[in-house]
């Protein structure tokens, strides 16, 4: 017993440093961080949680018990959905107020087809796209956007950006 809580209290060390080694990249430069709940048309909502530097980055998207199911490829009806990938250095910039950054996910639905029956698949190796503007509810916003293999792109709403629901997205140019 003392074998293993001395492992636990050593990997949450390093979670930590790494934690802290994060925030003080993040504190000095060119970053954009924050999430929340993003609001969208019926079945669409999602939430969200992200960190993006030079260096790179996190991303993190859930649309999950909030959705009331959307269609999405081979999917009529999308139950489920979990976006999360590393982002890539050097693809954060900065365009009229609009951050962007991108990097390559991994993606997990469950849902239904048009016969009715539960499908579940996980995708990896996604090329995606997070765009966002700064601020608290009602006013940031946020599109992800997907290259899925043998489907093509596809936005997070189809059309513009999103506003939040709840939470803050704070841009540092």
């Amino acid at each position: 017993m003392r074998r293993f809580t001395r492992a636990v209290m050593v990997v949450a060390l390093a979670i930590s440093a790494v934690l802290a080694s994060q925030s003080v990249a993040y504190a000095g430069g060119p970053s954009v961080s924050g999430g929340g709940v993003v609001d969208g048309p019926l079945g669409t909502t999602s939430q969200l949680g992200f960190n993006a530097s030079p260096s790179g980055g996190q991303f993190l998207c859930v649309m999950a018990g909030r959705s009331g199911g959307f269609p999405f490829g081979p999917w009529a009806s999308v139950q489920q959905m979990h976006v999360a990938g590393p982002v890539d250095a050097g693809s954060l910039s900065f365009s009229g107020g609009v951050a962007s950054f991108s990097g390559t996910a991994t993606i997990h639905v469950v849902g239904k087809t048009a016969s009715g029956e539960v499908m579940t698949a996980t995708v990896t190796n996604v090329p995606y796209t997070s765009r966002q503007t700064a601020g608290g509810v009602g006013a940031a916003t946020h599109r992800l956007e997907v290259i899925l293999p043998d489907i093509g792109p596809m936005a997070f709403p189809s059309d513009g950006r999103a506003p939040l629901r709840s939470g803050r997205i704070t841009i540092r140019e």
